[in-house]
């Protein structure tokens, strides 16, 4: 295994945490809080669809580490996957420092950063796209 390949390997590997944890630790924070709100049910199920669409994106970069990491030829979808988790880690950073301190005790600050990193670092040492 070379080097690109363990860095989307890694990326891939956090990313499936990363969706687990958004899905089975996340939700049950966010759900039923959300659902006890005096927001309107419109905006209530919105909000909550949009969480579950988090989920959705994670998967898609799931699938593009995937393709990257065992396709000949699939580096942009690690560039596209490493984008859209670079995208993450900055609306969470962002949010983190402009006032949502409490972002700062989960891990979308982190975990994010960290996927982009390794994403990056993979489609860097493949030497493909260069």
């Amino acid at each position: 295994m070379e080097l690109h390949d363990i860095f989307l390997w890694v990326a891939l590997s956090f990313s499936v945490v990363g969706l687990l944890a958004h899905e089975f630790a996340g939700s049950p924070l966010v759900i039923p809080p959300l659902a006890q709100t005096d927001l309107p049910h419109t905006v209530q199920s919105l909000l909550a669809f949009l969480w579950h669409v988090g989920s959705v994106a994670v998967l898609a970069m799931i699938a593009m580490f995937a393709c990257a990491a065992t396709l000949d030829g699939q580096m942009p979808m690690a560039v596209i996957a490493s984008a859209m988790s670079l995208g993450f880690a900055l609306v969470a950073l962002t949010m983190a420092l402009r006032g949502h301190k409490g972002l700062w005790k989960t891990p979308a600050p982190y975990v994010w950063t960290v996927i982009a990193v390794a994403g990056f670092a993979g489609v860097l040492t493949s030497g493909e796209l260069l």
